[in-house]
């Protein structure tokens, strides 16, 4: 991890040596007395930890930034995936800096997906938590789960420039026609088996236009992270790398 997410308690009190964070900065890193480390509060600022101790508690005090980062204007759609694929997807898409994801389930997908311990148990907000540690960010994505395609549609706002990767009813590559200055991006990605008809026409109908990645069919991660990408190039919405300390 190139962060550690910390609570705000935990700036005073400090971290118990059973912490998986205190297990991995004193055991995996070596952090020692006076060395260094990045913390963050979800949500807040970053900032550059000293260790002052490593015992009865890890210790530390911390310089921090002045603002806060800005959030990247993302939100992606996603047909629930396999369990295994959810997993890549949330800590890539936490990674990149997605701000919304919406989970649905999609036509063609399968719903025993929501029985995994990965959506019953919470297990989701972990790599949620990874992919944002990962990317030495704070921003963890918010995370919805709807029952359709259309409630997904529903929660969006009406503004936005809404692309839907489909290689097979594509009009065109994603990014051949960037759109103008639309005030954020919006990415629909079908599950394992695509889109069905109805679904296609639903997001034509909420102004999505359907567009492809080239002449390939790429999994599901593959496909959030490479237009994700491509639609936050387009809208010039990436900021130079700030360093902490």
């Amino acid at each position: 991890m190139n962060l550690v997410l910390i609570t705000e308690p935990e700036v005073s009190a400090g971290l118990p040596l059973a912490d998986a964070r205190t297990t991995h900065l004193l055991g995996t890193v070596g952090l020692r007395v006076g060395q260094t480390f990045h913390v963050g509060i979800a949500g807040g600022l970053r900032g550059l930890a000293t260790v002052t101790a490593t015992a009865p508690f890890l210790r530390f005090s911390v310089v921090w930034e002045k603002s806060v980062q800005t959030r990247l204007p993302l939100t992606v759609l996603i047909g629930l995936p396999r369990p295994q694929t959810a997993k890549k997807v949330l800590h890539d898409l936490a990674s990149l800096g997605a701000t919304r994801l919406i989970f649905f389930e999609a036509d063609k997908g399968d719903p025993g997906y929501l029985a995994s311990s990965l959506w019953k148990d919470g297990e989701y907000l972990e790599y949620l938590r990874k992919g944002t540690e990962q990317a030495c960010s704070t921003l963890v994505p918010t995370v919805d789960r709807v029952a359709s395609l259309a409630e997904a549609l529903a929660q969006l706002p009406a503004e936005g420039w809404k692309v839907a990767l489909d290689p097979y009813e594509a009009t065109g590559a994603l990014g051949e026609s960037p759109p103008g200055s639309a005030p954020a991006s919006i990415l629909a990605i079908g599950p394992e088996r695509g889109w069905s008809d109805k679904e296609r026409a639903l997001l034509r109908t909420q102004g999505f236009s359907l567009h492809h990645l080239g002449d390939r069919i790429l999994r599901v991660e593959a496909a959030c992270l490479v237009g994700g990408g491509l639609m936050l190039a387009h809208l010039r919405a990436w900021q130079a790398h700030r360093a902490l300390g």
